[in-house]
């Protein structure tokens, strides 16, 4: 209970830190020389407002279907074992999505950020003298790993200094953490599409988040399959989860209406959650699905797990191409 709060405790001062820092460099677009300006980013034909909320609501249940059809797979493997999540099967699913998702940071969400807070609308000074929209993503990334980190080193203490009823005093503090930062990732990505009038980066973001939650759907799942689920936390996930980013997308959908989407500040705010998104995706794809997906797998899995992630990320890379 000491790293979930812990990890809420991080999750908040990071919350206000990204609040400030948007309020603040959005303070100083006041001062631009354009004071209205149509937020462009690419190609124009890809902000539309109306598209782009259609694309959104049905982002909402897409991603609900995603998840539920995850979750429901692992169950299923008492009757068709090729769907468990300890099987082959499932760490092809994860590479080929972690392609997806690392492709859509890099291709999609980060280059409409830079489109955005480069834009001609916001002042030289300080906009287009910084790349704001690496830095901002790094230092998400960099977020992101802390709090994991930290969460992980908390709940492996606790673990040492209380044993299991089997005798162990060991715990899979790794994929109960991740899943508790896979929330956080999962709201502030669901944040930037609510905020966002692009329905290109939309389209995309929709594409990898369904991924995104088949493959944790499978993870939660395997953890209902193996009933870990005796501690209120990890009930708290189960209820939590399915429905964080629809949360987020409908609080960026809000936080939306508060600017005028012709002015500076909607270039700031929209370019700011983009960057921040990039490098949670990123984080996601390379840390929460790929980091321990080769470990102690035969060759032929390694092959078909490289196979997959080029896959993935090369049809979403070329996506960009027409998005």
């Amino acid at each position: 209970m000491t790293s979930s709060k812990a990890c809420y405790k991080l999750l908040t001062i990071t919350i206000l830190l990204l609040s400030f820092t948007i309020t603040s460099l959005a303070g100083n677009a006041e001062y631009a020389d354009v004071s209205e300006c149509r937020a462009e980013s690419g190609d124009p034909s890809c902000h539309n407002n109306k598209i782009a909320q259609k694309f959104k609501l049905i982002a909402i249940p897409s991603i609900l279907v995603a998840n539920m059809i995850g979750v429901s797979l692992p169950l299923l493997s008492r009757f068709i074992p090729v769907l468990g999540p300890d099987r082959d099967m499932f760490v092809i699913v994860k590479t080929l999505a972690s392609g997806v998702i690392l492709a859509t940071g890099f291709m999609h969400v980060l280059p409409d950020s830079y489109d955005d807070l480069t834009s001609k609308c916001l002042p030289e000074e300080p906009w287009r003298k910084f790349p704001f929209s690496t830095f901002i993503a790094t230092v998400s990334a960099l977020l992101a790993l802390m709090i994991d980190s930290y969460a992980t080193r908390t709940s492996k203490r606790e673990g040492e200094a209380v044993p299991l009823e089997n005798g162990s005093n060991s715990v899979d503090t790794q994929e109960k953490v991740s899943e508790l930062g896979i929330v956080v990732h999962s709201f502030v990505t669901g944040l930037a599409m609510g905020a966002s009038d692009n329905q290109c980066t939309i389209r995309s973001l929709i594409a990898a988040l369904c991924f995104h939650q088949l493959v944790e759907g499978m993870r939660l799942g395997g953890s209902i399959l193996q009933a870990e689920l005796k501690s209120k936390m990890n009930w708290i996930m189960v209820f939590s989860f399915p429905v964080t980013t629809q949360v987020g997308i409908a609080l960026g959908m809000e936080i939306h209406k508060i600017y005028d989407e012709t002015s500076p500040t909607s270039l700031i705010v929209v370019g700011v959650l983009n960057a921040c998104s990039a490098g949670l995706l990123i984080y996601m794809a390379l840390v929460n699905l790929l980091a321990h997906e080769f470990f102690g797998r035969p060759k032929k899995i390694h092959f078909l797990g490289y196979v997959a992630v080029f896959i993935g990320g090369g049809g979403m890379s070329l996506m960009a191409k027409w998005a």
